[in-house]
């Protein structure tokens, strides 16, 4: 595997572990609170527009829902333009993780950042955002991987 892409899924598995640990009071996990900022920021969505959003598989989505659901973050009712689908909404206790899940996504980007300069900011995250569309682009059918 080459070391840009290692190096990547590390930082995602360390950062999960680190959200996980300190959202375990709001009884969620690292992998839920993507769910719950884009919910919040999004009323009304369907699951397969949050799955496509977030760029998870629509079952993996389902699942993390029924938890979010079951825990009492999110409601899913009938939408009223296409009754095929479930909407989704974010109820008070949600929107009272937001902050928290802000801090603690804000936490981890400080510690991974620590020591390094503006300049060296701005040069990775140039670089990440690059890489993100190039990744989103594939995603989508608009490019194709060598």
């Amino acid at each position: 595997m080459p070391a840009i892409t290692r190096d990547l899924n590390v930082l995602a598995r360390c950062g999960n572990q680190f959200r996980s640990s300190r959202l375990t009071d709001l009884q969620l996990t690292a992998a839920q609170s993507p769910y719950i900022l884009h919910i919040c920021a999004r009323p009304g969505m369907s699951q397969e527009q949050v799955a496509h959003a977030l760029h998870v598989n629509p079952s993996n989505a389902a699942r993390q829902l029924a938890m979010l659901e079951q825990h009492g973050y999110i409601t899913r009712t009938t939408s009223p333009q296409d009754r095929r689908l479930m909407a989704l909404h974010p109820t008070d206790k949600a929107l009272a993780a937001v902050p928290k899940i802000r801090g603690v996504n804000q936490q981890w980007h400080d510690y991974l950042t620590q020591g390094m300069d503006s300049s060296e900011l701005a040069v990775l995250e140039d670089l990440l955002e690059r890489m993100r569309h190039r990744a989103v682009a594939w995603a989508v059918g608009e490019d194709s991987a060598p």
